[in-house]
């Protein structure tokens, strides 16, 4: 065989074992438990080919496919997927095509595809998906018995869908390497051109988040509806392994339930059969299946009014999403930050809508004919939340809003300061802090500081004792002022009272080197030493 025959041949040798690979183990997680029921009930007349058949068309609903029922107590078509098992056939096809897309060895050791590699990656997903769809029609057919039918149109179909996604998601998986001191990482989202990878990224994060909050207030629920889960698992008896199997069967279904618990809080109903159902407002249900995972759901009745408060819950991933969009474009180009700005609501809002979209089935051509969520009334809500709460994140963080929000308040704290200071300088009375009074003496000599107040008594009591002096002298001369006016003479010590021009510059002095404290009140002032 040439060269060019084998690397043709070597993808699509490796796409087939793969897709009759993930069918084995597909076939035994489902069949497994359903041989291991039918050994363990002892009460039960089924045989182990009913059992084996049963699991067959449950392979079917888990793929995203329908089967037909006529039973007496249910007829119809079947097509509620299980999601929790719609989940792990993903899984297994991702896994699968991941070990392929590592053999093929797509990527170079310097991060660049190598020649050939599209069309041998795509040579491998091509065939996978061919063989694993027609096995799955292939087990639809054998499937079939006299209580139940699997479609195989739509086996087939579901199968191939299920391959594409996995095996793609399995692919991308395989491209995706840890960085050393000699070879580049490769991450997946990273081959994408900008700002497509940004957008994926910041969706995926989104859209993840959504679940979670959705699961988180299943398991509350749950948790708070367990008298009520109990009752209906003992008015089963399903025993040990029956038991098994049963919380098998409603952790398949788990996922289903976050789905329409995600539907309730986005503001949109979900209807579990003919003239019900739930909803921020209130729940109207009926008789329904006694599995005791349905214990969980709402009684009938109205919701208080704060439960439309519950819509707060999925805004918080898709800001989460939303801000990681804008810190991851904020260096871009402004036409390519838009072009993300946009495209970001668009890809939650599609994504949240087709996983709902798929949570929808019926159950027989009874009254659980139509369940899951009613898609005309929550396309309006969650097209509302989702750009909203966008649309508030970049204009908060992608918008000069918070830099002007702040520019705005410390000019305003600014200029209440200078208010504040402007009223407490015209409040201040005079002589306050130091500056002469409306009391202080003409021609007095004010020091400022700390000490004014001490000098400033110095000096007044200095000026007290100097006129006592004065007329202390003038006592012991033995004149009075009746004497010295007649003999029209006056005492050169005696100044008249206000005649400044009477004392010499040298009389009075203020010793400003001396320091503050360090004499009595009125040490200061020295007399003259001529009396």
């Amino acid at each position: 065989m040439s060269s060019t025959a084998d690397s043709i041949a070597t993808p699509l040798v490796r796409g087939v074992l793969g897709a009759l690979t993930s069918l084995g183990i597909a076939i035994a997680v489902v069949v497994v438990p359903a041989l291991a029921a039918q050994v363990a009930g002892t009460a039960s007349t089924a045989t182990a080919l009913d059992a084996i058949i049963i699991s067959l068309n449950l392979l079917i609903l888990g793929h995203g496919g329908g089967i037909m029922l006529s039973t007496g107590a249910i007829d119809g078509a079947v097509t509620l997927t299980p999601f929790g098992l719609l989940m792990l056939l993903m899984m297994l096809s991702a896994v699968a095509m991941r070990r392929v897309g590592r053999a093929l060895r797509p990527v170079r050791d310097d991060g660049v595809l190598r020649v050939g590699a599209l069309r041998d990656v795509g040579s491998a997903l091509g065939m996978y998906t061919l063989v694993y769809a027609i096995g799955l029609a292939v087990l639809g057919s054998i499937g079939r018995s006299a209580d139940s039918s699997p479609m195989v149109t739509s086996a087939l179909v579901s199968g191939a869908m299920v391959a594409v996604t996995g095996g793609l998601a399995g692919l991308l998986w395989s491209l995706r390497r840890e960085a050393t001191e000699t070879v580049p990482g490769v991450r997946v989202l990273g081959l994408l051109p900008a700002p497509y990878g940004d957008i994926a990224r910041s969706a995926l994060v989104a859209v993840i988040g959504l679940l979670g909050v959705g699961m988180a207030a299943v398991v509350v629920m749950l948790l708070l509806s367990v008298p009520e889960q109990s009752a209906l698992f003992d008015a089963l008896v399903p025993g040990p392994i029956g038991g098994l199997v049963l919380a098998l069967v409603q952790l398949a279904l788990l996922p289903l339930l976050a789905v329409w618990a995600l539907t309730v809080m986005l503001g949109g109903t979900v209807g579990i059969g003919t003239s019900t159902g739930i909803s921020l407002t209130g729940a109207e249900t009926g008789v329904l299946p006694a599995l005791p995972l349905l214990g969980a759901l709402p009684g009938p009745g109205s919701f208080p009014a704060w439960a439309w408060a519950l819509m707060i819950l999925p805004a918080i991933p898709v800001a989460l999403g939303a801000v990681r969009l804008v810190r991851d474009v904020v260096d871009l180009p402004q036409r390519e930050r838009i072009t993300a700005w946009v495209a970001y609501p668009v890809v939650v809002i599609v994504s949240v809508l087709l996983v709902a979209g798929l949570s929808t089935g019926g159950i027989g051509d009874g009254r659980l004919v139509h369940l899951g969520p009613q898609m005309s009334t929550l396309a309006l809500p969650a097209i509302g939340i989702v750009v909203v709460t966008t649309a508030l994140v970049i204009g908060v963080l992608a918008t000069p809003l918070i830099p002007w929000t702040r520019k705005a308040y410390r000019s305003m704290r600014e200029r209440i300061e200078a208010a504040e200071r402007t009223e407490r300088g015209g409040d201040a009375e005079p002589g306050a802090d130091g500056e002469p009074g409306a009391d202080a003496a003409p021609g007095a000599d004010v020091e400022r500081g700390p000490d004014a107040s001490v000098v400033a008594g110095s000096a007044a009591s200095a000026a007290s004792a100097a006129t006592d002096t004065d007329a202390g002298d003038i006592d012991a001369d033995g004149a009075d002022a009746d004497d010295s006016e007649a003999e029209g003479g006056t005492d050169a010590d005696a100044p008249e009272a206000g005649d400044d021009s009477a004392l010499e510059p040298d009389a009075w002095t203020l010793d400003a080197e001396e320091p503050a404290g360090s004499a009595e009140p009125g040490s200061w002032i020295s007399r003259r030493t001529d009396h």
